[in-house]
């Protein structure tokens, strides 16, 4: 037995149970071999014991790295970085770490050093936060090597699975509710072109528009580009009666502009942006937004990964976003 300041041992448990340490490294890496008597009795030892089996002992003993790759776009975005939490947590309840690599952008040579680096560490799975067409190709290469799941908006290959939130279904149902309180006019911000998640959100707000629908000006993803663009809409169409954002900083940045131009939020024109962030609810105007489950896709991401990597086809889990009404869309219903 162990003393009271040693680290209990492998041998220390196959010593109080009673078999050998063979027998307790089966129970740790493939309990399905061993005997519900046995299993038993070892998980008891070990609990008694407080044994914690070293991950580099079980990574050699299973023959594979215990490590998840994931690629995602660069932190300044909370989205992603939400997602990215919840897929880490997700890998190390399962006893698994994460090697995580940031790529800045969708030159072929940053996305084929993140795949060569995430081989290179010999990754036993890989999760993609896919923003882009590029970055979906390199969600297909790893998969030609690798139990492979992406979170994104767009079609994927057969051979990978997929989770999401539905990017059009929010902005749908965004944009019909400023329909029906009555607006007629309604511009987008939108985010890039090259982005799915913002080419998904602009078809749901040109589908619930209808002939509603005003200018679309592109406005990419912070306050910035959202002041510039909400100047150029305004100009183009005079009439806007409501905007809606790609995201929230955009409608930040157009919260602004419209205050220096003379136009009140939401009297003269109703504002929605869109991922519900922390600073929605306390902007001079209450900011309403559609609440996209980050935290919950990254969770299905890391899932469908596990299973994928225990034999099962890919699939997908498609997540609701939800339209937040605050008082920056103005009253529900048309008077």
């Amino acid at each position: 037995m162990p003393r009271a300041h040693d680290k209990p041992s492998i041998r220390d448990v196959a010593a109080l149970a009673g078999v050998s340490y063979q027998t307790v490294s089966r129970v740790l890496n493939e309990p399905s071999l061993v005997r519900a008597e046995t299993l038993q009795r070892v998980q008891g030892a070990i609990e008694e014991l407080g044994y914690r089996p070293s991950r580099a002992a079980r990574s050699l003993a299973r023959n594979d790295s215990m490590t998840i790759g994931v690629v995602s776009v660069h932190a300044a975005l909370v989205g992603p970085n939400l997602t990215a939490l919840a897929i880490d947590e997700g890998a190390r309840e399962r006893g698994y770490s994460t090697a995580a690599v940031t790529v800045r952008d969708d030159r072929p040579e940053s996305l084929t050093a993140a795949r060569e680096h995430l081989l290179g560490l010999g990754v036993d799975g890989v999760v993609v936060v896919a923003w882009s067409e590029a970055s979906l190709e390199l969600a297909d290469s790893f998969a030609s090597d690798l139990p492979t799941s992406v979170v994104v908006e767009g079609p994927v290959s057969p051979g990978v699975a997929r989770a999401r939130s539905d990017h059009r279904g929010g902005a749908r149902d965004a944009v019909s509710a400023l329909v029906d309180s009555g607006r007629t006019c309604i511009a987008h911000l939108a985010g890039p072109d090259d982005w799915l998640e913002a080419q998904a959100r602009r078809a749901g707000w040109a589908a619930a528009a209808g002939d509603a629908a005003g200018p679309a000006i592109v406005a990419g993803w912070d306050p910035a580009g959202g002041y510039r663009a909400m100047a150029e809409a305004l100009e183009a169409e005079p009439r806007i009666d409501a905007v809606f954002a790609a995201n929230d900083q955009v409608a930040v940045g157009a919260l602004k502009r419209l205050g220096e131009l003379g136009r009140v939020v939401p009297d003269d024109v109703a504002l929605v942006g869109y991922d519900d962030s922390d600073i929605a609810p306390y902007l001079g105007v209450a900011l309403a937004s559609v609440r996209q489950p980050f935290t919950e896709v990254g969770s299905a991401a890391i899932d469908l990964l596990f299973e994928v990597m225990g034999g099962a086809a890919p699939s997908e889990r498609v997540l609701a976003s939800t339209f937040i009404w605050r008082d920056s869309a103005g009253p529900r219903h048309s008077t």
